[in-house]
């Protein structure tokens, strides 16, 4: 089942004035707590993102930036609190879906990005920053000294039963009275 992406953050590229345009978006609460939902992630304290979008020709934008995030999220060893901080550069270009169809290329390059498509004339960085964030979590979180030490189980009660026969009434107690 396919999550709704929960940061509709967009830049419209109509309000785009310089060569260069600066955007800094910073999630509130609720953003926080549906992006945590939506990543799995026990808590986000913080999670924001500067970046700069700059016109190419053709309708495209080349877009960088930065995602700084303060997260907690639960240990695959004891589910303890795991406390990390996230800092990733960006740098994705955005094309309109018509150009990304027929760019032309037979074969796919594996030295560069894939564009991501234009929403009509917005550029969707929410949905972008939600991906971004959810692969650069840690994904089998711990803390520092967790192990999985396995345990031998007890063998003095070597039968498999023997728990339950523990557990069943002393013969003479058949509850009657």
């Amino acid at each position: 089942m396919l999550k709704t992406q929960p940061l509709p953050w967009a830049i419209d590229t109509h309000t785009l004035t310089r060569a260069v345009e600066t955007v800094t978006f910073e999630a509130d609460a609720a953003e926080r707590a549906a992006l945590g939902a939506y990543a799995e992630v026990r808590e986000i304290k913080k999670f924001a993102a500067s970046v700069q979008v700059i016109g190419l020709n053709g309708g495209r934008y080349r877009v960088s930036g930065r995602l700084e995030a303060d997260i907690v999220q639960a240990s695959v060893v004891d589910l303890a609190d795991v406390p990390a901080t996230l800092d990733e550069r960006f740098q994705v270009e955005f094309w309109p879906p018509e150009l990304i169809e027929g760019n032309g290329e037979d074969e796919p390059s594996f030295e560069a990005e894939p564009p991501e498509a234009l929403s009509g004339a917005k550029i969707p960085i929410g949905a972008f920053l939600c991906e971004l964030f959810s692969v650069s979590l840690e994904p089998y979180p711990r803390n520092e000294g967790d192990s999985f030490a396995w345990q031998a189980p007890d063998e003095s009660n070597a039968h498999p039963f023997a728990e339950l026969i523990r557990l069943r009434p002393k013969t003479g107690d058949d509850g009657d009275g």
